[in-house]
């Protein structure tokens, strides 16, 4: 049974989903087990669900009250493959600090509508840091640990 573009969408739904809501296990859940995640593509990829959760706790640790807010401007599905452009807005209150990413993901989907395979595309062009804040800069090497 091949997946279907309504399938695509709902998968990339459920993706943005996860981001939106700090919903760990909601993203764990639509990743196959052996998938592999790179962001951004040209970085050596997260592989299976040990390495998505490792860049999950890179984006989101607990300790500094970091939010993502991913902001979706286009989705496209073709095939069991499909795009996802959107901004991640990332925020730390508590520091005035801000960065706006602008993002193409680009997702294959497997028979059992899981991600296989995630491929992040951004570079310094897609940056910016929001209105009367103060840019934030992750630590991208730490993402690999």
């Amino acid at each position: 049974m091949s997946t279907t573009p309504d399938q695509v969408r709902e998968t990339i739904n459920q993706y943005v989903q996860a981001w939106a809501t700090g919903d760990k296990a909601l993203l764990l859940s639509i990743f196959a087990e052996d998938a592999s995640w790179e962001d951004p593509v040209g970085t050596p990829a997260f592989i299976g669900h040990e390495g998505i959760e490792q860049f999950w706790n890179f984006a989101y640790p607990k300790e500094e009250g970091r939010s993502l807010t991913p902001v979706p401007h286009q989705i496209i599905a073709c095939g069991n493959e499909g795009i996802l452009r959107f901004t991640m807005q990332v925020r730390v209150p508590a520091e005035n600090k801000g960065l706006d990413l602008l993002v193409t993901d680009h997702f294959e989907i497997n028979d059992a509508g899981k991600i296989q395979r995630a491929r992040a595309f951004w570079d310094e062009s897609c940056v910016s840091c929001p209105d009367s804040m103060e840019m934030f800069v992750p630590d991208m090497s730490a993402a690999h640990g």
